[in-house]
C-alpha cells in the first residue's frame, strides 16, 4: 500500500488485492462511482446537510461529478476509499477511510481517518453505526491498519452518538477549532487502536450490529 510519497510497506495489501464491496444485514457498501452522482445530488446540494462538516453544499452537478472523480484518483493512489451506502438499492450516504498513511518519515503509522454522512431520510435507524462497524472490520482486518481516528463538531450530537456507539475513545475537545456560520465551534477528537477493536469483538460488542 503506498504511504507518504509512494513509500510501500512490505506485506501490506493494495486496494487492487482486496474485495472493496462490504455487506451488512441491511446495507451494501461499494466504492463510490460516477453513476452515484445522480442519487447523491439531492442530498449534497442541500445546505443543511454539511452544516457541521468541512465541505460546502454542491452548487451544480459538475461539482458532484468532480468530487467522485477525486475519490477515484485517491483510491487508485491507495490514500483514501469512499463507499456509497445503499439500502435496498437506495443511496443513503457515504462513508470513507481518508488520509490512509503507512509511513511518516522514519515512523510506521498505519492509520486513517473515518468520515461519513447519512441522508436525512435515513436518520435514526442505526445505519451509520452499522456501516461503521463494517468499515472498521475492513480497516483492521484486510487493510491491516493500526489506528483509526474520527472527529466531529462538539454540538453534532447525532455524529457523536455514532462515534461512541462504535467504541471510539475520546481524546479531548479542541476549543474554538473552526469558524463557520458566524461563530467559532469546538471539535471532539477520537481514536481507536486495532487492539481496542479486537477486544470489542471478543466481548461481542453491539457496535457492529444494527440498531433495532
Amino acid at each position: 500500500m503506498p504511504g507518504r510519497r509512494g513509500a510501500v510497506v512490505s506485506g501490506m495489501p493494495s486496494f487492487t488485492e482486496l474485495d472493496l464491496v462490504l455487506r451488512t444485514p441491511r446495507l451494501v457498501l461499494a466504492p463510490v462511482a460516477p453513476a452515484d452522482a445522480v442519487d447523491m445530488w439531492p442530498y449534497v446540494s442541500d445546505p443543511k446537510l454539511p452544516r457541521f462538516m468541512i465541505w460546502e453544499a454542491h452548487r451544480d452537478r459538475g461539482e458532484t461529478a468532480a468530487f467522485i472523480d477525486r475519490q477515484g484518483v485517491q483510491l487508485a493512489e491507495g490514500t483514501s476509499i469512499t463507499w456509497a451506502l445503499r439500502e435496498n438499492g437506495a443511496l443513503c450516504g457515504l462513508m470513507g477511510l481518508h488520509g490512509i498513511l503507512r509511513i511518516l518519515g522514519a515512523w510506521r503509522v498505519d492509520r486513517a481517518e473515518l468520515g461519513y454522512w447519512l441522508a436525512p431520510p435515513f436518520h435514526g435507524r442505526g445505519l451509520a453505526t452499522e456501516a461503521g462497524g463494517a468499515v472498521l472490520a475492513f480497516a483492521y482486518g484486510p487493510l491491516g491498519l493500526h489506528k483509526v481516528t474520527v472527529g466531529c463538531i462538539t454540538e453534532n450530537d447525532a455524529s457523536r452518538r455514532v462515534i461512541e456507539k462504535l467504541g471510539f475513545r475520546l481524546l479531548g475537545e479542541q476549543r474554538e477549532h473552526m469558524h463557520r456560520h458566524g461563530r467559532w465551534w469546538g471539535h471532539l477528537t477520537y481514536e481507536m487502536l486495532v487492539g481496542d477493536w479486537r477486544a470489542m469483538q471478543s466481548a461481542g460488542s453491539p457496535a457492529t450490529l444494527p440498531d433495532r
